[in-house]
């Protein structure tokens, strides 16, 4: 399988995952708006990071999710790390998606 595929196939997983995580995470918000609104907005950049076209401000909606839910669990007194992971694939995904674009130049297999 070819790195731009392999990318696709993650893409798309992480995108589910995290639609899949928003949506447990609206079902047990109880009320509380803020993890309402961040749910909501996770699962619109979870949706807009799937397309090339829109992954860019798809990762920005979710790297901006991703640090106002950490500041939202600090807040509850959680230091959870799974934000910072989450943000890392987000970033993984777009920057390499730029780097495997057709017309670029490749450094694999290029190794000296």
């Amino acid at each position: 399988m070819s790195a731009p595929r392999i990318l696709a196939v993650y893409r798309l997983i992480f995108g589910a995952l995290i639609t899949v995580a928003s949506v447990q995470a609206l079902f047990a918000a109880h009320g509380d708006h803020a993890v309402v609104l961040l749910a909501g907005a996770e699962i619109a950049g979870a949706l807009l990071l799937c397309w090339r076209r829109t992954q860019w401000p798809g990762a920005a909606v979710l790297l901006i999710v991703f640090a106002a839910a950490q500041v939202h669990s600090a807040m509850q007194g959680e230091w959870p790390i799974r934000f910072l992971l989450y943000a890392a694939s987000a970033l993984l995904i777009v920057t390499m998606d730029r780097r495997l674009a057709p017309g670029r130049p490749s450094d694999f297999g290029n190794a000296q």
